[in-house]
């Protein structure tokens, strides 16, 4: 019984923020405004780069293709930090493509994935604005934005093999660790109150029959 209360106890330290372990996380945050204005120089970044490609040669081609992937990193920067849902899902998708299944993939050829994801972020991105270990950082954000802690533990995880010392990966990972184990707590809350409202009606229970 005093077991059972001292969970139902833990769940209500962690659900109410006074557990002395608690890890705070204070990411940056894109307001809807911020990530339009991103989106729209990446499209006009876009249509300028289609236009080049369409007149031919190579006269500021490169030029605007490093552009091109510095706007593309901005405007995935201003979707992992979005406030909205929709957002965070499309800098999922935008980054998946780079990393493909990167948050959830733990393969044995983990040395190849790695060189497969920095080739394709390389040409997306550019490695000047977006090296591995950003890319699974800004991953590790949105996964987390979008409440997925397992999938952005795991790749905030990814980013610190890269770099042992990239303290916003290892607070983020640490975050999602004490979210993960604030929802393994609820569910032993929900457990432990199951329990106590069996052995309370076996004690009414065994009452009524003395």
């Amino acid at each position: 019984m005093e077991y059972l209360r001292d969970v139902a106890s833990a769940v209500e330290r962690a659900v109410t923020g006074e557990s002395s372990s608690s890890v705070s996380i204070a990411l940056p945050a894109c307001d809807v405004a911020a990530v339009s204005e991103a989106i729209g120089e990446y499209g006009r970044i876009l249509r300028a780069s289609e236009d080049v490609v369409a007149r031919g040669g190579d006269d500021g081609r490169e030029t605007i293709e490093r552009e091109l992937r510095a706007a593309r990193f901005r405007v995935t920067w201003a979707l992992a930090h979005a406030e909205t849902r929709a957002h965070n899902e499309r800098a999922v998708q935008m980054l998946s493509r780079g990393a493909t299944n990167g948050a959830a993939r733990a393969t044995s050829d983990q040395v190849e994935d790695d060189e497969d994801d920095e080739r394709r972020w390389r040409r997306e991105y550019g490695d000047e604005n977006m090296p591995l270990r950003d890319g699974y950082y800004l991953l590790a954000v949105a996964l987390y934005n979008l409440r997925d802690y397992e999938k952005a533990r795991a790749a905030a995880f990814r980013a610190l093999r890269l770099d042992p010392e990239c303290r916003q990966a290892a607070a983020l990972r640490e975050a999602s660790e004490e979210e993960l184990a604030r929802d393994g707590l609820v569910g032993a809350g929900a457990l432990a109150a199951a329990g106590l409202a069996i052995l309370g009606a076996a004690a009414i229970a065994g009452s009524g029959r003395r």
